[in-house]
């Protein structure tokens, strides 16, 4: 099974993030009348009611394709790749191998008796010598899944800028890209433009210029461009239908690197204003009602969010908010179908960076500071500063960058340090390619390994 990159640790934290996020969708609801309604019946994504999110995807991208017909648009297909250095592996004779044209590998060796990898090595002085200090944001915290898929969007973005494509009037040009993984897990782009059939030559040369081979491919006699799209989206979907025990690496590529699948241009009207009428308009007649004046849409001007949809006949959509207060006082949820299990809120902290160094505060704990110095104040007394709350957050060797977990892993004291810790953090310096060596199995290690490890230190 292909892994596309992704490590066995990032699979299986993957699968455990998405089995909190259903028991979350489940376990979890809104009050409306009288009735508790769990996230999971009305929220649709790739995992969550998956049907629903798939049908909303075919009806994007036959709204494109019906716009285009109506338009009498040419279609343009292509696919863009990124260059070498960003495939961490190439194809050669049929498998996969090293590529060493990767900008995210580098190698030193002998530091502390281990061979690191995929780092920069800078000099710092600390007041008597030089001392080495490991980089790793120009390697492998930069050249990521993520951030590749970033770079295709700006090299999309070059094509779009260009004088042959902002030429065209916006209601003339309309597109849908798709985001896929290599094997190595590298993304790469198809894309499906339709444009005036005068259009076509100069958009097909400006993609030339600005990728030339092998960085894209371009097609202009695609038969059924739409359902040859489709086949690129419908085989990323490939078992979310199904109980996670099936969901394959693809799907978790998806979600562990947080990359969107589908995109279509802003021809129509905002995805939000489309599913809060839950199906009363299909997008394109929903877009020209609203081109039309015959829906308004009234936004919070704070907020940003849409609080009231009114078409010809009247109010169609109005926001209502939860009365939360009326909730935990009324006990009628309780006869409901779905019994929801209420738990204390959690306060979320918030992150802040004090020259360059991070802490975390919590809203409430500064609320509640605003409240006492006032009174202290009045008092005549001196007031408590705010960095009296900053608390210095503790991550785990899993939420940690390159170079926080190699210091970390530096630190730990073989003596005193559990040991099946001490396993998992080095298994997980091997996984981001950080050491040379073989894994600890952490289900039989032996006690002989470990004395080994601390003659090392």
């Amino acid at each position: 099974m292909t892994n596309y990159g992704l490590t066995k640790y990032q699979i299986q934290k993957s699968k455990e993030k998405l089995v909190k996020n259903k028991e979350f969708m489940h376990q979890n609801g809104i009050h409306l009348d009288d009735k508790i309604i769990p996230f999971a019946d009305f929220v649709a994504n790739s995992y969550m009611n998956a049907d629903r999110y798939i049908a909303e995807l075919q009806h994007r991208a036959w709204s494109v394709y019906d716009y285009s017909k109506e338009k009498k648009l040419s279609n343009i297909f292509m696919s863009l790749t990124l260059p070498s250095h960003w495939h961490p592996k190439k194809m050669y004779k049929g498998r996969l191998i090293t590529n060493r044209q990767f900008a995210g590998r580098k190698y030193i060796t002998t530091i502390k008796g281990y061979k690191i990898l995929n780092c920069h090595v800078k000099q710092k002085f600390n007041g008597l010598t030089f001392e080495p200090v490991l980089d790793f944001s120009q390697t492998v915290d930069f050249y990521t899944p993520h951030n590749a898929s970033a770079e295709l969007s700006e090299m999309f973005k070059k094509l779009r800028d260009d004088r042959s494509y902002k030429s065209i009037e916006k209601e003339d040009r309309v597109y849908l890209r798709v985001t896929e993984p290599h094997k190595d897990g590298t993304p790469h782009l198809h894309i499906s433009l339709f444009v005036p059939a005068d259009k076509v030559e100069s958009i097909v040369k400006a993609c030339n210029r600005l990728f030339p081979a092998p960085l894209s491919k371009v097609e202009t006699n695609v038969q059924s461009p739409i359902s040859y799209l489709m086949k690129y989206i419908l085989k990323t979907l490939d078992d979310l239908r199904e109980d996670s025990d099936k969901i394959t690496n693809l799907t978790l590529w998806y979600l562990y690197h947080g990359i969107c699948r589908f995109y279509t241009s802003r021809t129509f009207v905002s995805l939000e204003v489309y599913r809060k009428l839950n199906g009363m308009y299909t997008l394109l007649d929903l877009t020209a009602a609203y081109n039309s004046e015959d829906v308004n849409v009234y936004i919070d001007s704070e907020s940003k969010q849409v609080r009231r949809i009114d078409n010809e006949h009247g109010t169609i959509y109005n926001h209502k908010p939860v009365n939360w207060a009326d909730k935990m006082a009324d006990y009628t949820y309780l006869e409901a179908e779905f019994e929801p299990l209420f738990k204390e809120k959690i306060q979320k902290p918030i992150d802040i960076s004090i020259n360059g160094e991070q802490f975390i505060v919590y809203h409430h704990q500064e609320k509640q500071l605003i409240r006492d110095n006032k009174k202290l104040r009045v008092a005549g007394l001196p007031t408590v500063p705010f960095s009296s709350l900053l608390i210095k957050p503790t991550l785990q060797p899993y939420q940690m960058n390159s170079l926080q977990l190699w210091d970390y892993f530096n630190s730990l004291d073989i003596e005193t340090v559990d040991l099946k810790h001490y396993g998992v953090t080095k298994n997980l310096l091997i996984d981001r390619g950080l050491l040379d060596g073989p894994k600890i199995n952490l289900s039989a290690y032996q006690d002989d390994f470990f004395k080994f490890e601390s003659e090392v230190f």
